[in-house]
């Protein structure tokens, strides 16, 4: 079996795991976006099917994940447009992570914006990785989600204050990638590894016209790291 594979595996179990021991019947979960969370709601659906879990209700960070719980026949939270000022878990992947921290960096598939509203409304969560988004500091690009009026003035503030190269998303055939909240993405690379994640992603913040950025301090319970040997661990 590759070692892709093996990841793999690890992942979908690392899923089930969480699915199985933190989420109970009756609780209001918020669901991230992407590989990770596709997997969580596959095992969340399955328990739900059988039996196992009731009264499950979704809040989604993004179309993508709305179509997630759709597939997995997960019940949509009856106010899905809003996120509830409580949540009982919130479970998402990441870009990278430090365990050093406890900090992530996401916001590769644009919805930044809506799972750190998730994961900071949450009582509980839990982010699914595999182990090549592991480091001790983060030092990945850096999604910045700014708005359209301000892209250009956020672009020179970052590129002279950060000494960062900020870089506006795009999509393949050069069009604007716009956020469901119609904002725009800078990506910004060059940072040095960052030693001090929550004072990086203040300063970031203070600066006009950004809303939000792609360093993640929210309290997680555990970190469930895929292995290439097919299997996890929790940190």
């Amino acid at each position: 079996m590759s070692t892709s594979v093996k990841t793999e595996d690890s992942m979908i179990l690392a899923a089930k795991t969480v699915a199985e021991n933190h989420i109970e019947s009756g609780m209001i979960v918020g669901l991230g976006s992407g590989s990770a969370s596709s997997k969580f709601a596959a095992s969340l659906g399955e328990l739900v099917k059988r039996g196992q879990l009731k009264d499950i209700a979704i809040v989604p960070s993004s179309m993508q994940a709305w179509l997630l719980a759709e597939h997995n026949s997960l019940t949509l939270y009856s106010d899905s447009a809003h996120c509830p000022d409580s949540l009982d878990a919130a479970v998402d992947g990441a870009d990278q992570i430090s365990l050093r921290t406890r900090s992530m960096i996401k916001g590769g598939g644009g919805a930044l914006l809506r799972e750190k509203i998730i994961l900071s409304a949450s009582k509980h969560s839990y982010i699914l990785v595999d182990s090549s988004k592991v480091t001790e500091n983060l030092d990945r690009s850096i999604p910045v989600e700014v708005v359209q009026f301000a892209v250009n003035s956020v672009h020179e503030r970052i590129k002279s204050e950060f000494n960062a190269e900020p870089v506006l998303r795009v999509l393949e055939k050069g069009y604007p990638f716009f956020t469901e909240s119609g904002n725009v993405i800078l990506d910004c690379r060059n940072f040095d590894s960052i030693e001090e994640p929550s004072q990086l992603e203040l300063s970031l913040k203070s600066v006009p016209g950004v809303v939000e950025v792609g360093i993640f301090n929210c309290k997680v319970d555990k970190f469930y790291v895929g292995g290439q040997n097919g299997s996890y661990e929790s940190h």
